[in-house]
């Protein structure tokens, strides 16, 4: 059997011109119409025939299209199957994460973990809703969200990322400002870039400035740019604030208010060796980066 044929064959499907195939796969079409007779002597039946100056499929050559197709996936899955195991390449990990842990955990931690465990192979997917729901179903191997999951069908460990802390602009006008009152009175206030605690906090907030102006900001980069922008303030993981010279923002040292706590739950169903690896080896990067800025 040579795949060659089979590759041929699906292009002469596609166009049911010898021209128009031999064009795309750059040979002659002379050698088109050989590797489809080979291909028809080798499985004994007609896949083409002549319709006036045209060729067309046979009621065989489109029953043989899909086998063709899967025929040539089986081949091409292998081949990468094989160059994954020149790799060292044991085993892959489908790992579900929320865009935020996609911005600001995943790319600090994943050097780390393929620097411990070469061995592992990561691929990620990013979803904002039902990553436990997506792990109990087995989707993924492993979630990495921000609330806590509602359901008993999977394991969950909630890890304290650090403390939250107000950030705001960073420009001369505000040096002036010593309080978070001061803050609330000047700026609109970018909530709800975390699941759980922005209802509390936006009710601490009310207290101590009735007149606070909310304004909801899912995403957090978003929140960060409109900050950087002098267009409101924020509560943020004091983590994700390296190089805060250079990032027009500032963070402001908690006298009103009590700064909530932002956990991050890592679940998985199976238990894996790899499994347990990626877990133990992510709550150590969490504890290093509370480290950092206690």
């Amino acid at each position: 059997m040579n795949l060659e044929w089979y590759y041929t064959f699906l292009v002469v499907a596609k166009y049911q011109n010898y021209r128009k195939a031999a064009e795309e796969l750059f040979i002659t079409q002379t050698s088109v119409y050989n590797h489809i007779k080979n291909l028809e002597s080798l499985l004994g039946v007609a896949l083409v025939e002549q319709s006036g100056r045209n060729i067309v499929l046979t009621d065989t050559g489109r029953y043989f299209c899909p086998i063709a197709q899967k025929t040539i996936e089986v081949y091409e899955q292998g081949i990468y199957d094989m160059k994954n195991m020149k790799s060292n390449y044991k085993t892959t990990l489908k790992i579900v994460v929320t865009t935020y842990i996609d911005n600001y955990l995943l790319p600090r931690f994943l050097p780390l973990f393929f620097e411990k465990e070469p061995a592992i192979n990561i691929s990620t997917t990013i979803l904002e809703d039902s990553i436990p729901q997506a792990i109990a179903e087995g989707q993924y191997d492993i979630g990495i969200d921000r609330k806590i999951p509602n359901t008993k069908k999977i394991h969950f460990k909630n890890i304290c990322e650090g403390k939250i802390q107000l950030t705001v602009p960073d420009i001369p006008e505000n040096r002036i400002l010593s309080s978070e009152k001061e803050y609330f009175e000047k700026y609109r206030i970018l909530s709800d870039n975390h699941p759980t605690y922005w209802e509390e906090l936006k009710e601490s907030i009310s207290k101590i400035s009735p007149d606070s102006n909310f304004v909801s900001i899912s995403s957090v980069r978003s929140t960060a740019d409109l900050i950087k922008a002098n267009q409101g303030i924020s509560y943020l993981p004091v983590y994700i604030m390296e190089g805060l010279k250079q990032s027009k923002m500032k963070l402001v040292e908690p006298k009103d208010i009590l700064p909530p706590i932002s956990y991050t739950y890592l679940i998985w169903k199976k238990d894996l060796p790899a499994i347990h690896t990626f877990n133990t080896l992510f709550e150590d990067f969490i504890a290093k980066e509370r480290e950092k800025i206690n």
